[in-house]
């Protein structure tokens, strides 16, 4: 999953970035609203963690940008994080579409959990799981099992499979999982052959557990998750 931490002071801006890379997030930056703009207009986010107070504009004139987007493309989930507590700030951040709204000074460990929450809002999960045909996927750390029983994914592996599962139900292309998971600009002149062998590795691991092959491959395009009962 992608996420774009806007927020112009140095310190916050680089301990947010490091919060979200232990989530297993791939993570672009911003410290003003120019550099947010710019990575808005050209990039698509999983996540959004948006200051108001911002050099050069102001924070909800993005959010308003991020509303218009989404009427076009699949939802980004957007934490505001702001000194500003007036109350009209904060309303006027939830009526243009904000997910949830964090006061400065904050706990990191209250901004994970937020995370979480929204994050399962926007996946329309109940919990930090995913189960497919006895396969799971645990949404808050790295690991992978069928029926209970481990399953050793690599770090991208891993990635990979909980990015299909999130998406359940839906055709995910090879450059979309390729931004997603390393987060830079994949372009149709590059081989993706890369992801191709993942997949296969994905694939032999489950099929070593007799977990059922659940990834159905969209040939010239990406792969889906299989429907399923839900």
């Amino acid at each position: 999953m992608r996420a774009l931490v806007v927020e112009d002071e140095i310190l916050l801006n680089e301990e947010l970035e490091e919060q979200l890379l232990e989530e297993q997030f791939a993570v672009d930056t911003a410290l003003d609203y120019e550099q947010a703009e710019d990575l808005l207009l050209g990039e698509q986010y999983d996540l959004v963690l948006l200051d108001l107070s911002l050099p050069g504009g102001d924070g909800l004139d993005l959010l308003k940008l991020i509303k218009k987007q989404r009427d076009t493309s699949d939802d980004t989930a957007v934490i505001i994080l702001t000194a500003r507590g007036e109350i009209e700030d904060r309303v006027q951040g939830l009526e243009l579409g904000s997910d949830d709204y964090l006061s400065k000074p904050f706990a990191m460990a209250e901004l994970r959990a937020r995370i979480h929450a929204v994050l399962r809002r926007k996946f329309k999960i109940s919990d930090n799981e995913i189960t497919i045909g006895d396969i799971s996927i645990h949404l808050d750390n790295m690991k992978v099992s069928y029926n209970k029983a481990a399953v050793d994914l690599t770090d991208t592996e891993y990635k990979m499979l909980r990015y299909l599962f999130l998406n359940k139900n839906k055709i995910v292309t090879r450059i979309a999982l390729a931004e997603h998971i390393w987060g830079n600009k994949i372009d149709d002149r590059f081989s993706l052959d890369f992801i191709n062998s993942h997949m296969k590795n994905i694939r032999r691991k489950l099929t070593a557990t007799s977990a059922p092959d659940l990834i159905k491959t969209v040939y010239g395009v990406g792969y889906k998750i299989k429907p399923y009962e839900a």
